[in-house]
């Protein structure tokens, strides 16, 4: 099986890219991210949609992965990671009709500052039936995760509210805790 050699962060055009919604202030008035939680409701090229304990939940699964992340020998230099996804994932893309996406070859990336989830974090760390979760993985161990386990397909159309209700497994969430090395 064939390992692709970058990662890929999505992003919105209005946003630009590496921003976290984790790092609202409670209570927050930034319009741009508030709006972001329920734009769903009004555009229906925008399919993500966020629940209305996303943030808390959230936080939750971030501050578990922080701890995963330093216990694997890991050094975070922010509290919040910003996503990226192994390789491409024309799913996650196509959930928001203007996402734009910046390529990062994963040479450029600082071991110390890459974590990995098979797959996304938030299944992978609030569910715990297969052997690859509630996991972190180090960038170092990409042959090895992708020998045991492959890439998961990401190309299935799959409505965004059925891939939580029926755990799909779509790509490998690589979480990134600092700014890139690379220029942006």
């Amino acid at each position: 099986m064939s390992i692709p050699q970058f990662a890929t962060h999505y992003y919105l055009p209005e946003t630009g890219p590496f921003r976290s919604l984790s790092e609202l202030s409670a209570g927050s008035e930034d319009p741009v991210f508030l709006d972001l939680l329920t734009r769903h409701e009004r555009d229906p090229d925008y399919r993500r949609r966020y629940g209305r304990n996303y943030i808390g939940v959230r936080r939750e699964v971030e501050a578990r992965l922080h701890e995963l992340f330093v216990a694997r020998g890991g050094k975070p230099r922010r509290r919040h990671p910003f996503y990226l996804v192994l390789g491409e994932s024309p799913w996650f893309r196509d959930l928001i009709a203007d996402h734009q996406e910046l390529r990062i070859p994963l040479a450029d990336l600082d071991p110390e500052v890459t974590s990995l989830t098979f797959p996304d974090s938030f299944i992978a760390l609030t569910r715990d039936d297969k052997p690859y979760y509630n996991q972190v993985f180090l960038l170092s161990e990409i042959d090895e995760l992708v020998a045991r386990f492959g890439v998961p397909e990401n190309d299935q159309l799959v409505p965004y509210e059925r891939y939580w209700e029926n755990e799909f497994e779509l790509y490998i969430e690589v979480q990134l805790w600092d700014f890139p090395l690379c220029s942006i």
